[in-house]
């Protein structure tokens, strides 16, 4: 046999190395281990069926599915997924340790989208079933998340700023000191985590049926599930708010001589919301009195700022640059500057994309056109595109299908 190897052509040699990479490359994948737990109120919640799907367009593919332990503990072994497809885990059903009657419940559905890739542990609860349902609802109906990879991308990538997926606790971006103390986002999201738990845990005979009743959407579809009512509310965040807030105070009323409701999650809010939205605030890469907003073709967010981190801004002095954001509104962007040079100066309300992801901004102070690569890279001349100075103050910008671009000029004809 030896013999026999060491006498075959290089060409031979070499492509049975690759198939033998390519099989121990499928056995890896088929022997991933995808472990985590399933929570209700912050126990854990035994029997449930837990299912992980890869989604895309069409129907999402079953990789592997499993029943959680008395600890709430579950291990999957993971087919490979598709390319570019998103990860998803679904449990149902299951007994809560923290329930009162302490039986298996078939209302329980509860959703934890995980991205483009398996992290070391999950964690499926309230938590991350209202981080998922928000960001991904125009992809979700029922138990199933479909749509085109970029958007499903987009989506995903943003469940951590609420949850941080392992621990099932909060996330990153909604308890810093931008949406923490200067949004209602953190109590909205609890409140909505707490009546998601009041109904798993069955804190009153009747929890499951009154949330299905408030969270009905406005064509009288009563959801049948925990999953399917977060979908509904997300869906249709303006109806009947008050109904669901009005469950907090009736699932955790405030025990005699005591301050605070005995919900598991906290902050919850004291009083109705409008609508059930989740808004988040970013800043960074330069970001400071954004005149203009731009997408570009991979859902990076442009911005062309009025004024300069950290300077003595004034309006008459508008000396501001460019900021990118990823689509999770991370900084793609120098913190502090942000992208700079081309001649732009002071850009306030003139962006634009050309056809091929170019940014095209115009300038109030430096009186001139500037050009940027999709990475941030100028493309113009040092002092921009000034037409040997006929250009003035330049405000609005505009790209036409074919690449013309237009620009408004505030000062000179």
């Amino acid at each position: 046999m030896s013999k026999v190897i060491h006498e075959m052509p290089a060409r031979c040699l070499a492509l049975l190395a690759a198939v033998a990479a390519f099989l121990l490359a499928d056995v890896r994948a088929i022997a991933t281990e995808v472990a985590g737990n399933v929570q209700g109120a912050g126990s854990p919640i035994a029997g449930s069926t837990v299912t992980l799907y890869a989604a895309s367009t069409g129907a999402p593919q079953e990789l592997a599915q499993g029943k959680t332990d008395a600890d709430g503990a579950f291990k999957l072994s993971a087919k490979p997924a598709p390319a570019e497809s998103v990860l998803y885990v679904i449990a149902k059903g299951g007994a809560p340790k923290a329930a009162v009657n302490k039986g298996a419940s078939d209302t329980i559905a509860l959703l934890t989208v995980l991205g483009t890739s398996v992290p070391r542990k999950i964690t499926v609860n309230e938590f991350n079933t209202v981080a998922s349902v928000w960001t991904c609802a125009q992809f979700l109906k029922g138990d199933v998340l479909s749509g085109k990879p970029l958007g499903l991308r987009i989506a995903a990538g943003n469940v951590p700023n609420f949850v941080d997926i392992e621990t099932g606790g909060y996330g990153g971006t909604i308890q810093d000191a931008l949406n923490s103390a200067q949004t209602p986002t953190m109590a909205n999201f609890a409140t909505l985590a707490d009546v998601l738990a009041g109904c798993i845990t069955q804190v009153t005979p009747d929890a499951c049926s009154r949330f299905f009743a408030a969270a009905t959407d406005p064509a009288g579809n009563v959801p049948t599930d925990t999953l399917t009512a977060a979908e509904m509310i997300a869906h249709n965040p303006w109806h009947q708010p008050a109904m669901v807030f009005e469950l907090l105070a009736a699932f955790y009323p405030i025990p005699q001589g005591k301050f605070l409701r005995p919900a598991p999650f906290q902050p919850y809010l004291n009083f109705p919301p409008s609508a059930w939205v989740l808004p988040l605030k970013f800043t960074g890469g330069g970001l400071s009195a954004p005149g203009k907003l731009m997408i570009d073709g991979k859902g990076n967010c442009w911005a062309a700022n009025n004024f300069l981190v950290g300077a003595q801004n004034q309006s008459i002095l508008w000396s501001g640059n460019l900021t990118k954001l990823a689509p999770n509104g991370r900084p793609l962007s120098p913190m502090t500057s942000g992208f700079t040079g081309g001649g732009l100066m002071g850009p306030g309300f003139g962006l634009t994309l050309d056809p091929d992801d170019n940014v095209w901004v115009s300038s109030f102070t430096g009186a001139g056109v500037s050009k940027f690569d999709n990475s941030g890279k100028p493309l113009s001349p040092p002092a921009g595109y000034t037409f040997n100075g006929q250009l003035g103050k330049m405000q609005g910008i505009i790209a036409a299908p074919n690449g013309d671009i237009w620009a408004l000029d505030a000062t000179k004809m």
